[in-house]
């Protein structure tokens, strides 16, 4: 708050509270990933404005400080404090301040010269069980909304110099230091605990499990492993440090597929740690993808035969979420259609099912987040409110927090 005056929890006594370095351990208290619907899917209209203005909605799932819950939103608020202070724009400051120094070709935060656009990796994704070529997110000029969340472009080349400089302890190839031995320690020092799996433990000796400043800690048959993945529509990505061994492992992947990244970086920095050999292939096969594990499998819902308690004319209007803005719901032809005003590709059929329960089927089928849309009605069979929920268990996209009443028209 010294910085963002704007800034607000759902507690005030959090508010007052919280610290920078909260902003970057994920132990808010918020469920995780809250409020993703205001980054995904792209495009959408909203801001980072929004984005610090809807956190004061989220009521808490945990008690301050006292577990991890990944969160996006507290990254794109953590950007935000880099204008606050130095009057840089988080984009220029991560080019000027980072990129230059590094003397990267193909690193941007920002504005990309239009001589760079050129053999770009082209993003993947399942799109109704078939992996498919999907529309890429804009990314010729500045970076959007979610930019300190995840709005670096960068090649390989590129992203080892800023591995190798982390394994230099923020050391330059000039002498000179980017960021201080110091700071790095205190980048990898643990600030949240993570729980092991047993699995973990079993088939890499992990006991240990933290979040740093930026990054994921832990234990590795011995070794202690520095790490993040990133992952974005149609792009995944993992990076691992083991500062012992002076290696830095990156993997870069144009699809959605959380088991081959993990697979390729198993077999790769395992080998490293004189660790058994392990089929990690094999091994994540039996795993599911995200989006594979369903609650209800779309193929069984027979979408034709539902029905629901009142005429589907009885559940038109608009309705308002205090963080998600307005969606419309609305009769095309004898169909009931959703409709959100912020959030373009938030747009579908809504299938009866029962009650007055339907089921959204988004027309993008790439969004690959279809969802349950329950309304509410008063005594007098009056449609008053609207609650969400995922579909598909393993869906990247959440709609437990919205909550939507009907816009009483003048």
């Amino acid at each position: 708050v010294d910085h963002i005056p704007g800034f607000e929890m759902f507690d005030p006594w959090v508010t007052q509270a919280f610290t920078v370095t909260d902003l970057l351990t994920h132990r808010s208290g918020l469920r995780a990933y809250v409020g993703d619907l205001m980054l995904w899917p792209r495009p959408n209209s909203f801001t980072r404005a929004d984005i610090i203005h809807g956190l004061r909605y989220f009521e808490p799932v945990g008690d301050f400080r006292t577990q991890y819950d990944y969160d996006n939103q507290l990254y794109v608020v953590a950007g935000e404090l880099v204008p606050a202070v130095t009057g840089l724009e988080w984009e220029d400051f991560v080019d000027q301040r980072i990129f230059e120094k590094l003397d990267t070709e193909r690193c941007f935060a920002g504005d990309i010269p239009e001589q760079e656009m050129q053999n770009l990796a082209v993003p993947h994704s399942g799109v109704e069980g078939e992996l498919q070529v999907i529309d890429r997110n804009r990314i010729s000029d500045r970076a959007s909304v979610d930019a300190a969340a995840g709005g670096v472009r960068c090649n390989l080349d590129d992203i080892l110099k800023w591995v190798q400089v982390q394994l230099d302890r923020g050391a330059l190839a000039d002498g000179s230091q980017l960021f201080s031995e110091a700071q790095s320690r205190t980048m990898w020092t643990p600030k949240t605990i993570r729980s092991v799996s047993q699995a973990e433990t079993e088939q890499d000796r992990t006991h240990f499990k933290a979040y740093g400043l930026g990054w994921r800690l832990a234990d590795v048959h011995g070794y202690k492993q520095v790490h993040h993945t990133g992952s974005f529509t149609g792009f995944n990505n993992y990076m691992v440090l083991i500062p012992e061994l002076d290696l830095g492992v990156v993997v870069m992947l144009n699809a959605s597929a959380g088991a081959a990244r993990q697979s390729i970086m198993k077999g790769i920095v395992r080998s490293y740690m004189g660790a058994p050999e392990v089929d990690w292939v094999e091994y994540y096969s039996r795993e599911p993808e995200p989006g594979e594990a369903p609650e209800a499998e779309p193929a069984r819902i027979d979408y034709e035969n539902g029905s629901v308690l009142a005429p589907l004319s009885a559940y038109t209007g608009t309705y308002s979420d205090p963080w998600f803005g307005d969606v419309s719901i609305m009769m095309v032809d004898d169909e009931l259609w959703f409709a959100s005003a912020k959030s373009e590709r938030i747009t579908g059929r809504l299938w009866p099912q029962r009650e007055h329960t339907f089921i959204a089927r988004w027309s993008d089928r790439s969004v690959n987040a279809d969802a349950w849309v329950m309304f509410e009605i008063d005594e007098s069979g009056r449609s008053t409110g609207i609650k969400m929920l995922k579909l598909l268990e393993g869906s990247e996209i959440d709609y437990m927090d919205l909550d939507f009443s009907q816009v009483e028209e003048e």
